[in-house]
C-alpha cells in the first residue's frame, strides 16, 4: 500500500510541475494578447458550453465563486464576455463569450495547436494514451471525494 502512496504522490507532484509549464507555456504563447491563463480558461468554457453563470463556471473548475467573478469582470472590462438575462435566475445573469472573444479564443487555440503539435513530436502515442487515462481515473476519484467530503461536512 505505501508503494501505491508514493506512486500516487509522485503523480501528484508531477501534475503540479506539468500545470506550472503549461502555464508558463501559455503565458508566453498568449502574452501579447493581454490574456492571463485564467482568462483563457474561462473563456473556453463560454465558448465551448454556452453562456453561463459564475457559480456554474465556479463549479465546473472547483474554484470559488469569487475567484470566478474577477476573472469575468476582466473579461468584461476587455469586452471578451457580455452579460445577458438569466430566465432561471432574476439575480444571477448569464456570462457569454462576445464575438471579441471568441475570435481571441480562435487565435489562441491555433497557436497552442502549432504548439502543441511541436511537443506531442516528442512523446510516444501510447505513453499520451496512458498519461489520459490515468488522469481521467484519478480526476473522477477526486471528484468523488470531494463530493462525499463536502457532503460529510
Amino acid at each position: 500500500m505505501a508503494a501505491k502512496t508514493d506512486d500516487l504522490n509522485n503523480l501528484v507532484k508531477a501534475v503540479r510541475a506539468a500545470f506550472q509549464r503549461l502555464k508558463a507555456l501559455g503565458e508566453n504563447l498568449h502574452g501579447d494578447l493581454g490574456v492571463t491563463v485564467a482568462m483563457r480558461a474561462v473563456l473556453e468554457t463560454l465558448v465551448e458550453n454556452g453562456p453561463r453563470t459564475v457559480p456554474q463556471i465556479a463549479q465546473s473548475k472547483s474554484v470559488t465563486r469569487q475567484h470566478i467573478q474577477g476573472i469575468v469582470d476582466s473579461l468584461l472590462q476587455d469586452g471578451l464576455a457580455a452579460l445577458d438575462d438569466n430566465p432561471k435566475h432574476r439575480r444571477s445573469s448569464l456570462v457569454a463569450a462576445t464575438r471579441k472573444g471568441q475570435k481571441l479564443f480562435a487565435e489562441m487555440c491555433r497557436r497552442e495547436e502549432h504548439a502543441l503539435s511541436e511537443i506531442g513530436s516528442e512523446l510516444r502515442q501510447t505513453d499520451l494514451k496512458a498519461a489520459l487515462h490515468a488522469l481521467v481515473q484519478l480526476n473522477t476519484v477526486l471528484e468523488h471525494h470531494r463530493r462525499e467530503t463536502r457532503h460529510a461536512a
